[in-house]
C-alpha cells in the first residue's frame, strides 16, 4: 500500500503546476473500499514555484494503517529543486529532504525515521542517482508534451531519496471516461500507459502481497479542464485487485454525502 500511495501522489501532484491555483481533490479507492483522500495545491510567487500534496488515509485505509503525509516540491528560478516529505505511518514518523543542485551535481538526501525499518532495501548506487529527477517532474512535463504533440510519452530516471526507478510512459490514445457518480470526471481523455523498472531502494522482505512489476499495470488518464491537461484518473491493476484515484468535485461530493 505504501508504494501505491507514493505513486498516486506523484502521478497527480505536479500536474497542478500551471493550473489556475485552485486546489485539486482526489479520492483513492480499492474496489468499493475507500483508502485515502488527496489535496493538491500550487503556489507561485517571488521566484519560487511549489506544489504541495496532502494525503490522509480514510475509511478502510485508516483502519488498515493510519497514514498522513505532506509532500512539497520547490522549483527555484536558478534551477535548484527540493523535495520534502513529512509522513506518519502508524506510530512511525519520518521526514525526507532531497535537493537537486542547479549545478547538476548529485542530489543530497537527509532522512529521519523515528523507528528503524524491519526490512532491508535493495542497494542504490551513487552512480545510479546521476541525471535523476524527482517523482513529480514527469507528470508536469507530460502536460507540456501533450500541449505540443498531443501525445503522452516520456522516459525519466526517478529518485525520491530512497527509491531509484525508471519510468517509461507510452501514449494509449484517446479514451472516453464514463461515470454514474456526479462528482467524478467524465468525458474525453488522453490515456498514458506507465511501466516501472526498479533500480534500487525497494524492500527485500518477502510477503504474499508483494508482486513483480510484470504483474502490475499502471494507467493514467488526463482530461482537459479549463484549458489544462489534468490527471483525472489513475489505475494500478494487480492480481489482488485494482486501486483507483479519481479527481472529484469537492462541492458536488459534499452535496452527494449530505443527501
Amino acid at each position: 500500500m505504501r508504494n501505491a500511495v507514493s505513486l498516486f501522489v506523484a502521478a497527480f501532484s505536479t500536474s497542478a503546476v500551471g493550473f489556475d491555483g485552485q486546489p485539486l481533490y482526489y479520492e483513492i479507492d480499492w474496489g468499493p473500499v475507500t483508502l485515502a483522500d488527496v489535496r493538491v495545491e500550487l503556489l507561485d510567487s517571488e521566484g519560487v514555484s511549489s506544489v504541495t500534496a496532502d494525503i490522509e488515509s480514510r475509511g478502510a485505509g485508516a483502519w488498515f494503517s493510519n497514514f498522513r503525509s505532506t509532500l512539497e516540491i520547490l522549483y527555484t528560478r536558478d534551477g535548484t529543486k527540493l523535495l520534502n516529505a513529512d509522513s506518519v505511518w502508524g506510530d512511525t514518523l519520518s521526514n525526507i529532504t532531497v535537493i537537486w543542485p542547479a549545478s547538476g551535481s548529485l542530489p543530497t538526501v537527509d532522512l529521519y525515521r523515528s523507528e528503524p525499518r524491519d526490512y532491508e532495501l535493495t542497494a542504490v548506487s551513487e552512480e545510479s542517482t546521476k541525471n535523476t529527477v524527482d517523482p513529480f517532474t514527469p507528470v508536469f512535463e507530460i502536460g507540456r508534451i501533450l500541449e505540443n504533440t498531443e501525445k503522452c510519452i516520456g522516459f525519466y530516471r526517478i529518485f525520491d531519496g530512497v527509491r531509484r526507478y525508471d519510468l517509461n510512459i507510452r501514449d494509449g490514445g484517446l479514451h472516453t471516461l464514463e461515470t454514474n457518480i456526479p462528482y467524478n470526471f467524465s468525458g474525453s481523455t488522453r490515456r498514458c500507459d506507465i511501466t516501472v523498472n526498479r533500480i534500487g531502494g525497494f524492500s527485500t522482505k518477502k510477503s504474499w502481497f508483494r508482486m513483480s512489476e510484470s504483474d502490475i499495470n499502471r494507467t493514467l488518464y488526463r482530461g482537459k479542464i479549463r484549458g489544462f491537461w489534468l490527471p483525472v484518473k489513475f489505475e494500478i491493476s494487480a492480481p489482488l485487485g485494482k486501486a483507483v484515484a479519481r479527481l472529484i468535485d469537492k462541492n458536488q461530493n459534499h452535496k452527494h454525502q449530505s443527501k
